[in-house]
């Protein structure tokens, strides 16, 4: 058999509105006859059988003034702050009906103390009954349901927002607010009071409290990281509610919370693109992006297509990454979308196949990401990194002019400042030739973009620092104080298309990274994110150890993004331009590019080593020449060979 508040909550609102109806109109009724008693001090008060047609009257006048002001379209539920002024609005126009009644109507005399009392009596009838109902609607759910107790981080307009959806719902209870402003210490929101951030203990072992959620929108990535920290020994699950952007523009809701991700603890406070940059370069133009299946080229890719090109065509060596960024873009391109996408397998290499696709599609706009990116894979095959890094850079940057392309974007690497590996040292040869393609044509504009880390790429130690913790660890960190930049992918494919807008010719655009993370820092975080303790000298008992490894073949502690001093800022907060000229002017260039294809051919990595070396400012190889009795330089060695070659007696 059903019981009764199962059957009420069940009840259609139409139902649930008509009951509440009724027990206004009555409650409206009785206001007037007590308040005409307090005021006569009995129930016999004079022309007691001329109210007749006020008492009929009141009760619609009542309801029909609450049905405008929106008072049955209030959930009781959620007890919005709005209903204590609806409530009050309606007894307000039932006490100047009353007034108005008395003066229209010589048949009776109501006093002038009479609406006043009627009207408060009125607020606190209909208000009551709002009150118990809600109180009745949390005692059947909690009966009903056992729900989680939770924290919400941030006592401001969203905290406030997130505890009404929560107290709406019956899956969880909001027990009490944290927040770090000593002033709300102490206060109530919405029946919750807040608390300092170092009364979590209390509160998990007083409410059972299992999870927090972050209701700071406007929070910056560091002040994340810090609560994260100051939360991580109580293990509580953390949840966060969409970006502040999100919530003003009506793409996400407060109530839509997330975990919290390290994309949310390392990135930086969004700044919104700026329109006319963003769609200058690429409504109504053909795109090609080389390396589209790429970490970069796939969003880049997404990022474009938002924009409403005329043509976008994605280049890309690898036939699998071809096929899931397809899938990808296919899966959020518009049934009605007129933008035409062109999936290209092919080489940037390849010259042929190059021109072919500027020709045909007539592109206007080259975005260059194809590259080989990982410093100890590229170290360990430093002639297909070079190949493809900057022979492949000098092939379609010469076809881009040839085909009247408008503009060539770079995109390069802080890896390429000073750098101390095959890799970097590529994208920064790379870069100088761009720039001296630029300084033999007015026709093609050419910039280069540099920036940072892309929050998880392929190869990214946050990839490998969420594989070790799944394993139960160690994490390993290469070294104490190795740092790097990082940034999300969607704020660097939007800064490379507006940088790109910025171009003039020649241009090195460096975006801005923040600050610098350490690496052994995030990993602390990554662990902390997960659930778990670290396990180190102060904590034996932890789950998961940091372990130091030692740096990799031409890593480097720090990473930079420029090679002078010389930056100057744009229209753009987030994109500067570094003065910076090429190193070496046309006929070097040409010089090193011969020198480099020889080294390819004689398949010598130490003599390709030593040509870089020679080439590339901050670059040094561990190869050294060495020198035969009688003055003559010897083909260069492999390290174990020079070795040998000395304890023989040479």
């Amino acid at each position: 058999m059903r019981s009764i508040h199962q059957t009420f909550l069940e009840m259609g609102r139409h139902q649930k509105r008509a009951i509440f109806m009724a027990i206004d109109g009555i409650a409206i009724v009785m206001c007037m006859v007590a308040a005409m008693a307090f005021r006569f001090g009995e129930l016999d008060f004079p022309d007691r059988s001329n109210l007749t047609w006020l008492l009929v009257a009141l009760p619609i006048v009542g309801i029909v003034a609450y049905q405008i002001l929106g008072l049955y379209s209030v959930l009781i539920r959620a007890m919005e702050s709005r209903m204590i002024a609806i409530v009050a609005g309606g007894a307000v126009t039932l006490m100047l009906f009353v007034a108005a009644a008395s003066h229209m109507d010589s048949g009776f005399d109501i006093p002038r103390a009479v609406p006043p009392i009627f009207a408060i009596l009125v607020f606190f009838s209909v208000g009551l009954t709002r009150v118990i109902a809600r109180a009745y609607y949390q005692h059947v759910n909690t009966g009903l349901s056992i729900r989680e107790n939770v924290l919400i981080y941030g006592a401001g307009s969203a905290g406030t927002q997130l505890a009404a959806a929560i107290q709406s719902g019956h899956q969880q209870r909001v027990v009490g607010f944290l927040d770090d402003d000593p002033l709300l210490k102490g206060t109530m929101i919405r029946g919750c009071r807040v608390y300092a951030p170092d009364r979590v203990a209390k509160l998990q072992q007083r409410f059972n409290v299992t999870r927090v959620l972050f209701a700071m929108a406007n929070a910056t990535p560091t002040q994340r990281r810090g609560i994260v920290a100051r939360l991580a020994p109580y293990k509580l699950e953390l949840q966060t509610i969409p970006p502040l952007s999100d919530i003003l523009r009506g793409k996400a809701d407060v109530q839509q919370l997330k975990e919290i991700r390290i994309d949310d603890l390392l990135g930086r406070s969004a700044v919104s693109p700026i329109s006319r940059l963003f769609d200058e370069a690429i409504q109504d133009k053909n795109i090609l992006v080389t390396g589209a299946g790429g970490s970069i080229g796939s969003e880049l890719c997404r990022q474009i297509l938002k924009a409403r090109p005329r043509k976008l065509i994605l280049l890309e060596i690898s036939e699998l990454s071809l096929y899931n960024i397809e899938k990808r873009l296919n899966k959020h391109l518009p049934d009605d979308s007129e933008i035409e996408i062109v999936y290209a397998l092919g080489d940037v290499r390849d010259r042929r196949r190059v021109r072919t696709l500027l020709l045909r599609h007539g592109v206007d706009i080259v975005y260059h990401a194809a590259a080989y990116k990982h410093v100890p894979i590229v170290e360990a095959n430093p002639s297909q990194g070079i190949m493809n890094n900057i022979f492949g850079t000098f092939t379609i940057a010469q076809e881009a002019v040839s085909s009247g392309v408008e503009r060539f974007i770079l995109i390069s690497t802080d890896k390429a400042v000073r750098p101390s590996n095959i890799m970097g040292a590529s994208k920064r040869i790379a870069e100088q030739v761009v720039q001296n393609i630029q300084a033999t044509t007015d026709g093609t504009v050419f910039a280069i973009v540099r920036f940072g880390n892309v929050l998880g790429s392929s190869g990214s130690v946050i990839n490998l620092f969420t594989e070790q913790i799944h394993n139960g660890g160690p994490v390993t960190v290469t070294h104490e104080e190795v740092t790097r930049y990082f940034m999300t992918p969607q704020e660097a494919a939007q800064l490379v298309v507006q940088a790109g807008s910025l171009a003039e010719g020649g241009e090195v655009f460096v975006l801005d990274m923040g600050e610098p993370v350490r690496i052994k820092d995030l990993a602390r975080l990554m662990i902390q994110l997960s659930g778990k303790s670290v396990r180190d000298d102060d904590n034996p008992d932890g789950d998961i150890p940091i372990e130091i490894i030692g740096l990799r073949p031409g890593e480097k502690l720090y990473e930079e993004l420029l090679i002078t001093d010389r930056v100057v800022g744009t229209v753009h907060p987030k994109i500067l331009r570094a003065e910076e000229k090429s190193d070496a002017e046309g006929p070097a260039i040409a010089d090193l590019l011969r020198r480099l294809e020889r080294d390819i051919e004689s398949e010598d990595p130490n003599r390709l080593r030593l040509t870089i070396q020679g080439a590339v400012e901050g670059y040094t190889s561990d190869v050294e020449e060495i020198t035969y009795r009688g003055g003559q330089t010897a083909e260069v060695l492999s390290l174990e060979e020079q070795r040998a070659f000395r304890q023989k007696g040479h």
